[in-house]
């Protein structure tokens, strides 16, 4: 037992050493604090005033209104209502980076698509011989900056892609009715954006408008982000995020969804046109692709259909008017202002058609504009009416002439960028008829035309092209004999 007396010896000499360094250490006074250059009575950190509105990150360190020093996505602990945060990735592609403004539901969906993400770029794909973008930045009457083709645009030539760099659900501008707060939290989104993208997104703000109808100068009119991006409203749905239960409600619905607007602005400066003469579709990598719709002359203003095309002309004019305000825009219909729009000044809402139209359009533009408009309003009706049979599998009203009418009515629309659904239908209904060689025509024009509208692997692309690979193996072979 001689061990065990000398273990219990040195256990009772270490407890009495810690004992003596403890009260040794405990006699010394604690060691003042450094004083704060500057700082006076009662101006150390204790007594420092926070400020309200500073920007602090769920980390250690506060980072007043910068890019937050991480890498991979970072998460605002600011939210409104608890549901729309702001998420941001600022090395993305390369130092690009994203913003969102969403819900934590959808964020967890765009968070797993990092890698198309990083694969979506800004890059012009029609270039000139001498190696230069097709198109340059020009003033465009009536409508402030624009682009402007600098040389002859096929159609179906591929144009340019962008990337994404903001994201907002489009719940937040509906369920945060306070315009104030949607703006502080979009502004502060924005932010944290990395400089030299800020500073390209900023860009969009300034609207250099000519004259306004009242005499005063439209240039220099700044533009919220809300505004601009309401003016230029290009969506994705990322799914919905739940649904009522078959028997629940009494029916299955959507009950949420993911709809987002996104902003491209390496191409922002396109101008809107009921017309237009590029067409545009999000690829799987959320970039902005656009193609030439219909053949594109040297000065010719670039533009695309940020409002569906086939509405009735009021409603693109109100639309036009609301989102998208000209310098030469008036007030009340075409007629009333002699033709001038209302509000939109496109050939379409305006009836002023450029003669390069006539050809492409295969009619000349020589009535007044009252007459054109009312000519114009008299195709989409008829356009309407004819599509409603061509969609009703069972209508044994459809005709070959009817076929045909609807596609000549698109020409002479000057609807180049919708004519996949057009062809399409044309197609289907020839093979209903069993008159195969015209489906075959048809369907191989609805695969070029949803090529250019929908992208190479959109669903609409395959199936024509299975149907124009087989007419009579089709299972529209005959349908309606």
């Amino acid at each position: 037992m001689a061990w065990l007396t000398r273990a219990l010896f040195l256990l009772s000499l270490l407890s009495h050493l810690q004992l003596l360094t403890l009260a040794k250490t405990s006699d010394k006074k604690p060691a003042a604090a450094a004083p704060i250059a500057g700082a006076g009575p009662k101006e150390d950190l204790a007594y420092e005033e926070i400020d309200k509105f500073q920007i602090v990150y769920a980390s250690n360190a506060t980072f007043p209104n910068s890019i937050p020093p991480t890498d991979g996505w970072w998460s605002s602990p600011h939210c409104l209502q608890s549901t729309y945060c702001i998420y941001i990735n600022p090395t993305l592609s390369h130092n690009r980076g994203i913003v969102l403004l969403t819900k934590p539901t959808d964020f967890q969906k765009i968070s797993r698509l990092d890698h198309h993400l990083s694969a979506a770029t800004d890059r012009i794909e029609a270039l000139t011989p001498d190696g230069s973008a097709p198109f340059e930045e020009s003033y465009i009457l009536s409508k402030g900056p624009g682009l402007t083709a600098t040389m002859q645009l096929r159609r179906g030539k591929p144009l340019a892609l962008a990337a994404p760099v903001l994201l907002v659900h489009k719940d937040f501008f509906g369920d945060i009715w306070r315009r104030s707060e949607r703006n502080k939290l979009l502004e502060q989104a924005v932010s944290f954006l990395p400089p030299a993208t800020r500073e390209r997104f900023d860009r969009q703000r300034t609207l250099s408008l000519g004259p306004s109808p009242d005499g005063k100068d439209g240039k220099g009119t700044k533009r919220s982000i809300e505004q601009i991006l309401l003016a230029s409203p290009f969506e994705i749905d990322l799914g919905s995020n739940s649904y009522t239960p078959l028997g629940a409600g009494g029916q299955e619905s959507q009950a949420d969804h993911s709809k987002h607007y996104v902003n491209y602005p390496s191409l922002s400066l396109f101008t809107h046109s009921c017309r237009p003469n590029i067409a545009f579709h999000i690829d799987g990598n959320l970039a902005l692709k656009t193609t030439v719709a219909r053949k594109v002359s040297p000065g010719e203003e670039l533009s695309v259909a940020y409002v569906d095309p086939m509405k009735p002309r009021k409603e693109r004019q109100e639309w036009v008017g609301k989102y998208r305000p000209s310098s030469g825009s008036g007030s009340g219909s075409g007629e009333e202002s002699g033709g001038g729009g209302g509000g939109c000044p496109c050939p379409a809402c305006s009836g002023h058609y450029p003669s390069v139209l006539s050809k492409q359009h295969g009619h000349p533009h020589t009535s007044s504009p009252a007459e054109e408009l009312a000519k114009s309003d008299a195709r989409l009706t008829e356009l309407e009416s004819i599509r409603s049979e061509l969609r009703n599998h069972e209508s044994r009203k459809v005709t070959p002439e009817m076929i045909e009418k609807f596609i000549k009515l698109h020409v002479e629309e000057g609807l180049e960028s919708k004519m996949a659904e057009a062809y399409e239908l044309a197609a289907t209904n020839y093979n209903y008829l069993g008159e195969d060689r015209k489906a075959k025509k048809y369907a191989d024009l609805a695969v070029q035309a949803a090529r250019i509208e929908y992208g190479r692997d959109a669903n609409d692309v395959i199936t024509m092209r299975i149907m124009a690979g087989d007419v009579r193996g089709h299972w529209s072979y005959q349908y309606k004999v």
